[in-house]
């Protein structure tokens, strides 16, 4: 019997409801949101869109309340990161060091879960995702008030790249008020870009020229920061929403960004009046439940979001066995009192079971001294895992070191920004800083460089963009050496 699947896709400005029965979708619908109910990516309104939620179940007739849940990408970060080998049991306490390292938020306003991914010889590599709590909590408690429960979450983004079977990818998902961005190198989406157009209502015209310009700006950002394995100029860019559906609107992208723009596969199979595009972050969300691996090229394929606070309680075994437990005492009981009432008649059986009981005694004798030898044999990996732990101390210890520096590029970075400066991304990387930005000309910008130079923090100021926009502002984007 086909497995059947209930998705729905929360953003700020729709829901979008998906029954399917295995790879067949069945009902589908979708509500707009006032502006509002949900702002920052925290739902603001949760009785409100509560109520439409449930709507949109009562509409479809569907009765199931276990459902699979997918969010916006937005206000989630993600990166990936490697540390040095180390115990299993130390792994969560590094990542969190370092998420309050690399990360603008304190890991303690989010909540983290990760996934191991392959690593460089010696080293290990995780992909994380870091998602606002108080975002999370009040979505849960809306999806709570909607009657309903969550077992697999997941990204947009993630949810794209999940639906391309190779491990290098331009994915470009187009909504009516705003567009992802997903670069894949190597397997690994980052960066992964959520960004709102300029305003409410755009011609497409303006909408492709401030894609095709975001998505220049990520590829270059991409290449500069992986020279190794840079993005071909053959590798099309594969485009979803309501984009997908323009073929002269993806023809203009194409010439614009001089690469193929065609539609991203559909994984499922739609019946007539169904807008497929739309409704590609769900059909994701299907795949994540019915087919986890699916041929993706995607590595972090079987990483699930729902915070562990809001995961299903694990049965407990304690629970499970205590029946089971109780029964069999009472027949030792009963057991027991035979035997001794056996005894009683027959003296001879006693003496009997006494032999028995003294090499029994013997045995577990026996079994004592191989027990002693265990814990002394673990007694020795103990001290040799202190010995690994204090290595790794000092391996923070230069981490937090290396922390500082950076926090002082990004102090310095900040505080000499002009007030007609505005900056749009920050990326440390090694001794690496990378900043872009608006100013109202270039004047502006070169001194701001100017300022940076004299600070003395920086070795090298290279600008690797410098141009001017569609409304007359400046972009630019700089690199900083030797900060780290």
């Amino acid at each position: 019997m086909a497995q059947k699947v209930i998705t729905l896709y929360i953003d700020h400005a729709r829901i979008r409801l998906l029954e399917t029965s295995g790879k067949r979708i069945k009902k589908w619908a979708e509500v707009a949101l006032e502006p509002g109910m949900i702002k920052n990516g925290e739902v603001l309104k949760q009785e409100e869109v509560a109520a439409k939620i449930k709507q949109l179940f009562q509409a479809r007739k569907i009765d199931s309340k276990q459902i699979t849940l997918g969010i916006s990408g937005q206000y989630c970060l993600t990166r990936p990161i490697i540390l040095p080998q180390m115990p299993k049991e130390m792994l969560e306490e590094a990542i969190r060091r370092e998420a309050n390292r690399v990360l603008p938020v304190s890991s303690e306003q989010l909540y983290l879960q990760w996934q191991s991914i392959p690593a460089p010889e010696g080293k290990l590599q995780v992909f994380l995702v870091a998602i606002p709590r108080t975002a999370a909590d009040a979505l849960f408690n809306t999806v709570r008030l909607a009657g309903l429960k969550v077992d697999v979450m997941d990204m947009k983004p993630m949810l794209l790249a999940r639906m391309v079977n190779d491990t290098m990818a331009i994915i470009v998902d187009v909504q009516p008020k705003d567009y992802d961005i997903v670069i894949m190198g190597n397997g690994i989406p980052q960066p992964i870009r959520t960004v709102s157009f300029s305003k409410e209502t755009l011609p497409w015209p303006e909408k492709i020229s401030q894609i095709q310009d975001d998505v220049t700006r990520t590829i270059e950002f991409y290449n500069a920061n992986n020279p190794e394995t840079p993005i071909a100029t053959t590798l099309p860019v594969l485009v979803s929403g309501e984009l997908a559906g323009e073929a002269k609107q993806c023809q203009v992208l194409s010439e614009g960004l001089s690469r193929a723009v065609q539609p991203l596969s559909l994984p499922l199979e739609s019946p007539d009046g169904l807008d497929r595009h739309l409704y590609m972050a769900n059909m994701g969300l299907v795949l994540k439940k019915i087919a986890p691996l699916n041929g993706s090229g995607l590595l972090a394929n079987e990483l699930n979001l729902l915070p562990a606070v809001y995961q299903p309680e694990p049965i407990s075994l304690t629970r499970i066995l205590v029946i089971p437990g109780a029964v069999i005492a009472i027949g030792l009981l009963l057991l027991l009192a035979l035997m001794i009432q056996n005894t009683y008649s027959d003296i001879s059986e006693m003496r009997g079971q006494l032999n028995t009981s003294n090499n029994l005694l013997q045995q577990r004798m026996s079994q004592r001294q191989i027990y002693a030898d265990d814990i002394a044999e673990l007694q020795k990996e103990i001290a040799s895992a202190e010995t690994s732990g204090g290595n790794f101390a000092l391996a923070v210890s230069r981490l937090e070191t290396q922390s500082e520096a950076v926090n002082g590029n990004l102090l310095v970075t900040v505080n000499s920004l002009p007030d007609t400066v505005s900056l749009t991304s920050i990326n440390q990387n090694r001794k690496t800083l990378t900043i872009s930005g608006r100013a109202p000309s270039e004047t502006e910008v070169l001194s701001y460089l100017r300022v940076l130079e004299d600070s003395e923090q920086f070795s090298r100021i290279t600008i690797t963009n410098l141009r001017k926009t569609a409304d007359g502002d400046t972009a630019f984007n700089v690199i900083l050496d030797g900060g780290v």
